[in-house]
């Protein structure tokens, strides 16, 4: 007979079924390189509890290392990094312009990124977990599927450059003209009653959201169809008291307009029950292959707009990465490291390939 019954919770449940869901078995398992100690100050987000769970199990292997965390938010990361507080900065998204040139300039060189997991497909309440954008139209809309050309047309406008990830040099390249806008239907081929109805645009305002999809859409660039109406995260200080400009309205107003497309994550579009929305495949290229977005998808960056998770680090060019940091920077990125961010059960494990990527960067 058991002496003692074991409820498991139905958080503890998904997690677990999270992590089963994927097989690690590729991963290199973590074997320290040499024992470590002394502090390590780490800034910036705490990635919904994952990177205290990470600091906790290295601990195991280097009881001397001791972690002094401030992790309030991805928005102070670079902060803690410029300003020489934090040995590690944990953030959910890439720096933008006036972060690099804080950091280029005070160092003269640029900050090493480190991608530590794959941005989460769906989140619980909407939020956190680098959710990657999904493209989302009315289920009345024939289209199913874009190119990444064919989102720039939609969303983007006339530009000459951008600004590319982790970069302050002013790209000429992320170039278009404006015979390269899309703004009706029948641009993508619709007929009938669709051809000549007018796009209408949706989207989130200035956000780390925002700034991925610019990044991934315009090449870098900032210049949208001048129609693009634009909301901010529901449930946030950015959305002032009767507004009108959350994403939960976002999606409501989307959903009633037949000739409306739009961007947010599954996680919004869950939290509104009933609401029905189609999204779309994208490709990357003219011809495809096109890819649904699923969990998987995002997991593997086959979806154009998946999305990453960072730890910085301030290496000078030429010099090694400190051993304490390049030991935990190790453990994270193991089979041990990265099984406990599928038990976290938000954001999505790296591949061996994407893994292997980044250990290299520690070399």
């Amino acid at each position: 007979m058991f002496k003692h019954i074991i409820v498991l919770s139905a958080l503890t449940f998904a997690a677990w079924a999270h992590a089963e869901k994927w097989d690690l078995k590729a991963l290199p398992h973590y074997q320290p390189q040499q024992q470590v100690s002394g502090l390590i100050r780490m800034g910036g987000v705490g990635m919904t509890g994952l990177v205290p769970a990470w600091e906790e199990a290295f601990s195991k292997y280097h009881p001397g290392v001791i972690f002094a965390n401030n992790l309030p938010s991805s928005d102070v990361a670079m902060a803690a990094m410029i300003m020489g507080t934090a040995d590690i900065a944990a953030c959910g998204r890439e720096p933008d312009l006036v972060e690099i040139l804080g950091f280029t300039e005070t160092y003269f060189y640029d900050v090493l990124p480190i991608v530590v997991a794959s941005g989460a497909h769906t989140t619980p309440r909407g939020q956190g977990g680098s959710w990657s954008p999904v493209i989302f139209v009315s289920p009345d809309n024939p289209i199913t599927r874009l190119t990444m050309k064919q989102v720039d047309g939609i969303f983007g406008a006339q530009r000459t450059g951008g600004y590319k990830e982790n970069s302050a040099s002013f790209d000429p390249n992320s170039a278009r003209g404006p015979e390269w806008d899309i703004r009706t239907w029948g641009q993508l081929g619709l007929t009938g009653e669709w051809q000549d109805k007018p796009i209408q645009t949706y989207g989130y305002a200035d956000t780390g959201m925002r700034h991925f999809f610019e990044l991934r859409v315009f090449g870098g660039g900032c210049k949208w169809n001048p129609n693009y109406k634009e909301y901010t995260e529901t449930g946030t200080k950015m959305v002032p008291d009767g507004s009108g400009v959350g994403s939960r309205d976002m999606l409501i107003t989307l959903a009633k307009d037949k000739f409306g497309i739009g961007w947010s994550g599954f996680g919004q579009l869950s939290r509104i029950p009933g609401l029905k929305m189609k999204a779309l495949a994208l490709a990357k290229e003219e011809g495809g292959p096109y890819y649904e977005p699923t969990e998987i998808n995002f997991q593997t960056k086959d979806y154009p707009l998946s999305r990453n998770c960072f730890m910085y680090l301030n290496r000078p060019p030429g010099m090694p990465v400190e051993p304490k940091i390049k030991e935990f920077l190790l453990f994270v990125l193991s089979r041990e490291g990265q099984e406990i961010l599928a038990k976290n059960g938000l954001r999505l494990p790296l591949t061996e390939k994407d893994l292997l990527a980044q250990r290299k960067k520690l070399e």
